[in-house]
Order: structure tokens, then sequence, then C-alpha cells
């Protein structure tokens, strides 16, 4: 007989493997039929795989293959929790379970070493069958090593993710609820993130920090770590693609657990088996925290709604808050007489309420109102908004310092904040501003503005070539290697040194060049060039060229040096090619009765009577006084016109002049917009 003072128990081992072979040998098939199968016709030496796996030799690790496993490996965990704790979640394998001659230490390490064979077995044999092939015909597809990588990640997600699904089974003795609690120890840091972001994001003036929560909660999360380590798997298949200090405190973490999880098996009484909760401690803790994260996740979802009023938001915040709290209380209690409850209800509404208002009505501890002083200022940044290739666009400026912290300031001490902190169509444009303060911290603000502030204070940053230099996408120290540029809409495509020549001059442009007459936001003429370009990876800054990135720029009739160099390269012509269309210049009244159906036509989609053909609304014959101009010499003067006359943008001014597209079914789109310059325009048409 084994001593119950032994660590582990063979019989057990024996018995919890052989009851459930059946799952590892279906993991196994699963793992089998999703990697090393397809794999096994992949051999392809044409194929698109092949040629992307062909210099890493690391084809295993492409989305397919390595992807797929991860997601079963997240989710088989729990699984096999599932089973393998039957004999905290029913009585009768409690009973028959506690009454066998093994101590609760040596049941629970017994238990744990057979769902860990259950789920690492059917990895291991794949691995080994990937390893063979390694060596074999397939070599120029993977190598040894990346099947090493794919058996590892594969271990590593199914040994943290078992981890979370020890402690969740052994607090509660419900099957379901054990469910639930795995998911929800997963999200619960999530939750809280998003939500206290969508709060601030809602009600503070100036925040811009949601991501950033978020993120960081995903970061120390097992299945975010796993998947952030499985995407750039196919990125850095054969160099440093993660932290090893992370992953070393993700272990030990997940050692902790398993010990918890065996303390709470300790401790808990047989009798709790079946009930939602294992201990009677958990009872409020379950309640209140179900109840909190319905009412912060929709009031999260609702929060944008706030601007139109509270009424609903709150009324359904109220509702389903109340449905989840007593339904929680329905569940732990196993009775329907729970409505003395009601007073915990209320404690609960006040103080989300109150935490709510501290987010509404207070500056909460001064966060609207700080700005630093510019003599504290490192660097900082200003910018339209987060995506694009600069990764670190601080500026160290001492003067457009200055500038800004004075222009924060007015944005702090304005009384027209309002209560919800949102764009309208007073002020629809957003600017974000980062400091790096000397002591070490730093500080990001966001703002809405009206269009006319916005461009005054981003004119006033491209005053500083600095400034361009760290905060223009083609400035970027990793676009190096051009690949080709494309135009949108006009037939060029150029590669090799003319690209590079064409990215050239338009840096040389954009140096020269004021926020306003750079970007014309569709105001006068322009195109769109889509650079593609490989980007430097790693401390290596090696270059795969099959990593292709892409870049948009825009380029309008004030970037002298693009234009002259695409006449060089007779380019020139294509950029406004209307040979095969019909050409009108409106005026403005003209281009407002346009305008108008246009309104008309919104009006209708927003639930009013339709007024107006959909059709017929875009129709030259429906513009008084629009003439179509079809003869080549017109349209040449036209395209020259629009080519070579500069306009800088002036927000809130009204155009004066359109020159439009019309093609072979009448219909009018606006290709180019000026101001006072139109007049020429008039001219050349008479």
């Amino acid at each position: 007989m084994t001593l119950k003072t032994s660590l582990f128990n063979r019989g057990i081992y024996k018995s919890t493997t052989k009851r459930y072979i059946w799952g590892l040998v279906f993991y196994f098939l699963v793992l089998f039929m999703t990697t090393v199968l397809p794999i096994l016709f992949s051999g392809d030496t044409e194929s698109k795989r092949y040629l992307l796996a062909e210099t890493p030799r690391s084809l295993i690790l492409d989305d397919v293959y390595i992807y797929f496993p991860m997601v079963f490996a997240l989710f088989v965990p729990t699984v096999t929790a599932l089973l393998v704790y039957r004999f905290v979640h029913s009585k009768k394998c409690a009973v028959f379970s506690h009454s066998l001659p093994v101590s609760r230490r040596a049941n629970y390490i017994t238990t744990v070493l057979s769902a860990l064979t259950l789920m690492c077995a059917p990895i291991i044999l794949n691995g080994a069958i990937l390893s063979v092939m390694s060596v074999s015909g397939y070599g120029a597809l993977f190598d040894f090593s990346s099947c090493l990588v794919w058996t590892g990640v594969n271990l590593l997600t199914v040994f943290l993710m078992f981890s979370v699904a020890s402690v969740s089974a052994h607090l509660t003795g419900n099957s379901f609820a054990m469910v639930g609690i795995n998911v929800l120890i997963h999200l619960i840091a999530i939750i809280f993130a998003a939500g206290f972001s969508t709060l601030a994001n809602t009600f503070l003036y100036g925040y811009h920090e949601v991501n950033a929560l978020i993120n960081r909660a995903v970061e120390w999360n097992f299945a975010g770590f796993i998947t952030s380590l499985v995407s750039r798997l196919r990125y850095f298949p054969e160099g440093v693609i993660f932290s090893a200090g992370r992953l070393v405190i993700m272990l030990v973490f997940a050692l902790v657990l398993y010990i918890a999880a065996y303390l709470l098996y300790k401790k808990r009484r047989i009798e709790t088996a079946e009930d939602v909760a294992a201990y009677r401690i958990l009872n409020p803790i379950f309640k209140y925290l179900l109840t909190t994260l319905v009412a912060l996740g929709t009031f999260a979802i609702f929060a944008n709604m706030l601007v139109d009023g509270a009424a609903f938001p709150i009324i359904i915040t109220v509702i389903l808050s109340f449905v989840a709290y007593f339904a929680s209380e329905m569940a732990l209690k196993k009775s329907f007489k729970i409505w003395r409850a009601w007073r915990g209800y209320a404690v609960f509404v006040l103080v989300f309420a109150a935490v709510v208002s501290a987010f509404a009505f207070t500056s909460f501890f001064g966060y609207e109102t700080r700005v630093p002083e510019a003599d504290n200022v490192k660097s900082f940044a200003v910018y339209e908004n987060e995506s694009g290739e600069i990764s670190d666009p601080f500026v160290e400026d001492t003067v457009l310092t200055e500038y800004l912290t004075e222009k924060h300031r007015t944005f702090a001490e304005r009384e027209d904040k309002g209560v919800v902190r949102t764009y309208t169509q007073e002020k629809p444009r957003a600017l974000f501003i980062k400091y790096k303060l000397k002591n070490g911290d730093s500080m990001t603000r966001r703002y809405y503005m009206s269009e006319r502030e916005f461009c005054e204070i981003l004119d006033r940053m491209y005053e500083s070539e600095s400034y361009k230099l760290k905060n223009t996408d083609i400035f970027s120290d990793v676009i190096k290697n051009i690949r080709d540029v494309q135009f949108n809409n006009v037939d060029i495509s150029v590669s090799g040194k003319d690209a590079e020549g064409i990215v050239d001059a338009i840096r040389r442009d954009l140096l020269a060049l004021k926020f306003t007459e750079s970007r014309m936001e569709g105001a006068a003429w322009e195109t769109r060039l889509h650079i593609e370009y490989e980007r430097a990876y790693g401390e290596s800054e090696e270059y795969n060229p099959y990593m292709i990135h892409t870049i948009s720029q825009r380029v309008n009739a004030n970037y002298k040096n693009t234009l002259s160099y695409l006449q060089e390269k007779g380019l020139y012509d294509k950029l406004f090619n209307a040979n095969n269309t019909s050409l009108t210049v409106l005026t403005y009244k003209q281009w407002q009765t346009f305008a108008d159906k246009e309104k008309e036509l919104l009006e209708f989609a927003s639930g009013e009577k339709m007024t107006v053909d959909v059709g017929e609304m875009r129709m030259i014959e429906n513009i008084p006084g629009a003439v179509k101009i079809t003869d080549d010499a017109t349209k040449q003067k036209i395209r020259e016109f629009v080519l070579k006359t500069p306009v800088r943008y002036v927000p809130d001014k009204e155009f004066s002049y359109f020159v439009c597209t019309v093609n072979e079914g009448g219909y009018v789109v606006a290709i180019a917009a000026f101001y006072e310059d139109g007049e020429k325009l008039l001219e050349l048409i008479k």
C-alpha cells in the first residue's frame, strides 16, 4: 500500500491517464492534421510559403502552423481541468477519491502530473515527427531548431494556462462556475483597465492613455504573453523574440498558482463539491466582483451615448447590474429568497455612482488642470495620431516648448469643457501632446479643438525643421530600402532609383512647406502616393525582402520639387489625365446648389422624407450654369492651372471655385478647389 506521506501515487496516475487517453489521442490528431499533415503537402518549392520560409527555414513558425496549435493550447487546459478535477466538482467523485489512503498533497501532485502528461505528450510526439522531417527532404522548409521552438511554445502555453485552470477549479465546486472563473481570471485586469480607461476617456478633459493601460494588462496576461510571443516568431525566427526576464516571471507566477491551487484544495471541505463558492468568504467577492464587472462594462459600452443624454446609459447599467447582482445571489444561496439582499445592491449603486461622479465632476486630483512648466520639460511631441513609423517623435526645442506649454495652459483653463469629453462639430480635431520631463516622468494629453486652432498650432510646429524630421513618417530612419512608389487613382508606378528620387524630392518639399500647405485636407487638388519599403527589425537592423511595409503621402501643387522631378522623368502628364472625361468649373453658388441636394439626401438618411433622387443629384444638368468642357486645349489649360497654382488651406474659409470631372454618364465629382485665384479659371474657359 502506498503511504499517505508519499508525494506521488502511481495508481491514481495510471487510472487518470488511462481514463482520459481518448483526449490525448484526440489532441494528437488535431495537432497532426493542422500542422504535420499540411506540411507533408507543402513541399512545392514554387509556393509562396516556401519562398517566405526559404531564408529562415522556419515554415512551421508561419501563421497557420503556429497560431492554430497555440489557440488549441489556450483552451485544452480548461477542458483538461474539468476532467481531472472531478473530485472537487462532483460529490460522488469527492467521497470516493478522499476515501482512498492517499494524502491530498499526493492526490493533487499526481493529478497535475497526469494532466500535464495528457496535454504534453501529443505536443512532444508531433514535435518529434516534425524533427524527423526536418532532417529529411523537408529540411529546406524548416530546420530542427524551429521544431524545438514550435514544441517549446506549445508546452509553455499548456503549462501556464493549466496553472490558472487549477486555481479556478479549486475556488468552486461547480463545473460551469469553474469555466467562468477561469475566463474571469484571465480577463479581469483587462476589463478593469478598459473600464477605467473608458471612464477617464469619457469624463477627464485631456485624457488619452486608453491603449497604454490595456496594453500593460495584456502584456502581463498569460494568453496575451503567449499570443505576442507567437506573433513575433514569424518576424524573428532566428533572433531574440522575447524578454527572458519576463518569461522567468511568468514561469514563477505559474508555479505560485500551482502552489495556491494545492493550498486551496488542502483547506476545502468535501461538502463544498457542487457549490458555486468553495469557501464562504468567496460569496461576497464573487457577487460584488461580477456586479462591478457588468456595471463597468455596460457603462463603458454605452458611454459614447452620454453626449445625447445620460438617461439611457444609466438605466441600462442599473438594469443589467441589478440582474447580475441578484442572479449571483440566487446561485450562491441556491434559493429564490434573495430580496433581503437589496441593501447590498443599494450600497453598490451608491459606491459606483460616487466613482463615476469622481471622474465626471472633479478634475480627478488635478489631472485636468496639470500643465508642466517649460523649464521642467526635457522634450515634447505634438501630433495628430499615434499611427505610422514614428516611434520616438520627441523634439528638444526651447522656443517651441515655451509656446506649447503656454498653449496647453489655455486648454486647461477653459471654462467650456463640459462633462463629457469628446469631439463635436465645433471641435472636430484631436491633437495629442506628450512631454518627457527632466525628472524622468512623462505626461500625455489629448485635446479636441476647432480646425482653425488645430492648423495654427501645427503651422507653428512646422516652422521647426527638427519637428518635421521627428514627426513625419517619410523621414523615419527605418525607411531606407524603397521598393516602389505608386500614385493613387493615377497610372504611375515607379521603382528603383526613380522611386528613391521621388521620395527625396518629397522630403525636400516637406522641409520647405507649412502644415497648411503640405496637408490640404481634400480642399485643393492632391494625389496620394503609396510608398513601399523594406523595414529593418531587431538590433542587427537587417532587412527582410519579404517584409514589405507601406506609408501614404499626399502630394499637391505646393510640392514643386516633386512635380519638377516627375516632369523630368516624363511622368508629369499622367498626374491629371482628363482626356477621357469632360470637365466643368463651378462657382461657389453653383457648387452650393449641388451641396444642398447632398444635404437633403443626408436628411433622408436620418429619417426625413427624401426630396431628391440619388441618381439625379450628381448630374451636371441639375447644376444651373454648369458647362461641360470637352476640347483638349481648354482641358490642358485647366490641368496646368491646377498643377501649378499653390493653395494654402485656410480653415473656416469657403472656397470660391471648383474644378470637377464629368464622366460619360453626366455625374460630377470635384477634384480641386480654390479661393480667389479661381477667377483665373473662368478666364481660361471663356
